[in-house]
């Protein structure tokens, strides 16, 4: 690969170059005149020495139009300090620029006044150029990390984040991860091409994880040892809170994503509350007790899948998120639905939209997931077959929130509250379907419009549903815990 083009103009000082306008103007980085007597703005910069900043900066011009760093030159007036160059100091330079962001600029040696000095100039680049992770642009004289929608807005519409490479090294992959995934693909049949003895990058390359010659961000989240070292922000935070201003347990998953997946699932299972149903059923169906968790684990899991599978990675300010109380769960993951899809469409279309195409192919071979957009409706299925309340769905431009209520209305609860068997039905089909009508109380239940009126307003007067009335036509109830859309 090659490295930046760096040249070594022949000594000279300001006052030499000023007495030589004609030879001072061949480029604009020739006329350093010129350069120091200028100020910052979208396409120059100033920097005494080499930092942080310095490759924040090149990553910003790159962003946007191209620019230009002279360093050795203090920024607040100007003057002449000078970089060191011994040592190849020059050199590692480049090699460093290489590494960290995948650019090659050019690099020019200048002498002023016995001081060296180096003008990097870098041009606007196709495809986003990142440091440690973070997209930076320039706007007028300042470097700004962009927003995700500048960021989404950089790529072409045919690009996915998962699918960009990078300046990552082989080693920095995890081969036990490797394995282990196609273990499960195997075991699932969805992977029997692929020799389980091949090498590492074999693999990744006929994944579609490694293209030309470069390994993609998608192989680094799936399969790296450290994927914070390169996106920070991928990391997945559990909260075990009392209300929504006492926390009283925090953890932070890192790790690559199958690595988050198993140990989130861990986390949340000594989070929530399970019991034994040793029931003669139970028994018969498995010779053994049954467990009856709080939530259905299904769910959890789906949920959690959903969440590092289509979260917008482009986004570096808001983390995946699960926040566990006593009464309910909520996942949160920066990756709103696209324009134009809502809730209702995917409740009711299955509508399925990969942001992450790569990440979704490895969990659907691994044999996590089932077909692509199903997700949700294994959530719900796995609540109804629990006979628990549905969950909601919310997509603001924050990001897309999955909210899980546990169940308190359990037919035990209900008969001691003196429901008879009518009502607990209605319950039952509220859960299910999340509203009902009087007439279909009446359908249910096999009464008249009166007593499924007078049953329905007890259950209303017991703060177990609700009335909702939009208008005199279509009045219905819902469930009185927990969110449920209006209809």
């Amino acid at each position: 690969m090659l490295g930046p083009i760096m040249r070594h103009n022949p000594p000279h000082t300001i006052n030499e170059r000023m007495h030589h306008p004609k030879r001072a103007m061949k480029t604009p980085t020739d006329n350093l005149t010129l350069l120091l007597a200028r100020y910052e703005g979208r396409q120059i910069d100033f920097k005494e020495e080499v930092s942080s900043t310095f490759y924040k900066l090149l990553s910003a011009f790159s962003n946007t139009a191209g620019g230009t760093i002279v360093l050795g030159v203090r920024d607040s007036d100007h003057a002449v300090t000078g970089i060191d160059l011994r040592n190849n100091a020059q050199k590692k330079l480049a090699d460093s620029i290489s590494s960290r962001l995948g650019i090659h600029p050019v690099i020019e040696i200048h002498e002023i006044d016995g001081k060296n000095v180096l003008i990097v100039t870098v041009e606007q680049s196709r495809t986003p150029v990142a440091y440690d992770g973070r997209y930076y642009t320039r706007v007028g004289d300042t470097t700004r990390e962009m927003l995700p929608d500048e960021l989404r807005g950089f790529f072409q519409e045919s690009i996915e984040w998962d699918s960009v490479t990078g300046t990552f090294d082989l080693d920095e992959i995890d081969a036990a991860s490797v394995r282990r995934f196609l273990a499960l693909a195997r075991a699932a049949g969805r992977l029997t091409a692929i020799d389980p003895d091949e090498p590492v990058e074999a693999v990744l390359r006929r994944l579609g994880l490694i293209r030309d010659g470069r390994m993609t961000n998608g192989a680094v989240v799936l399969f790296g040892t450290d994927p914070q070292r390169h996106f920070p922000n991928t990391v997945l935070r559990i909260g075990r809170f009392r209300r929504a201003d006492i926390i009283i347990g925090d953890h932070e998953i890192r790790g690559n994503l199958f690595a988050q997946f198993e140990e989130a699932e861990r986390i949340i299972k000594n989070y929530i509350g399970v019991r034994y149903d040793i029931s003669e059923e139970a028994m018969r169906e498995s010779f053994q007790r049954k467990e009856v968790w709080d939530y259905p684990l299904p769910a959890i899991r789906e949920a959690l899948l959903n969440a590092l599978i289509h979260r917008d990675y482009f986004n570096n300010t808001v983390q995946t998120q699960v926040r566990i109380f006593d009464d309910h769960i909520r996942f949160h993951n920066p990756g709103r639905l696209p324009e134009g899809v809502t809730i209702e469409m995917i409740l009711r279309e299955h509508y399925s939209y990969l942001r992450n195409p790569r990440i979704a192919d490895i969990f659907y071979r691994a044999g996590l997931v089932e077909r692509y957009g199903s997700g949700i409706e294994r959530i719900l299925r796995a609540f109804r077959d629990a006979g628990a309340p549905a969950p909601t769905f919310s997509s603001t431009p924050l990001g897309f929130t999955i909210d899980m209520h546990t169940d308190a209305l359990t037919d035990g609860a209900l008969q001691e509250m003196g429901l008879g068997e009518r009502q607990i039905s209605a319950v039952h089909y509220l859960k299910e379907h999340g509203t009902i009508t009087n007439s279909q109380y009446q359908d249910l239940a096999g009464v008249s419009a009166t007593t499924a009126l007078k049953e329905l307003k007890a259950l209303a007067e017991l703060g177990i549903l609700e009335r909702r009335s939009p208008s005199k036509k279509k009045t219905h109830y819902v469930l009185a815990q927990g969110p449920v859309p209006d209809v």
